[in-house]
């Protein structure tokens, strides 16, 4: 799964119009607790399940962060 596509699942897992590599929670309302759990969910489906196996991805609050980490897998 290259970049692009995870940060479209972010986004759309947020529900907002538009999201970039350097957005994180500290920026973007709807990411609160709702939010951070509706992207991880977002991303298990997408991986399969692979997502839940990242240890520390429910503390990730950036997308750069969350995108080196999914982008290993």
């Amino acid at each position: 799964m290259n970049k692009e596509n995870i940060i479209e699942i972010i986004r759309i897992a947020l529900e907002i119009d538009s999201l970039s590599i350097d957005d994180s929670s500290d920026n973007i309302e709807e990411w609160d607790s709702l939010g951070q759990l509706s992207i991880l969910s977002a991303l298990d489906k997408e991986t399969n399940g692979k997502a839940s196996s990242i240890n520390g991805l429910s503390e990730m609050f950036t997308v750069r962060e969350i995108v080196e980490e999914i982008e290993k897998l």
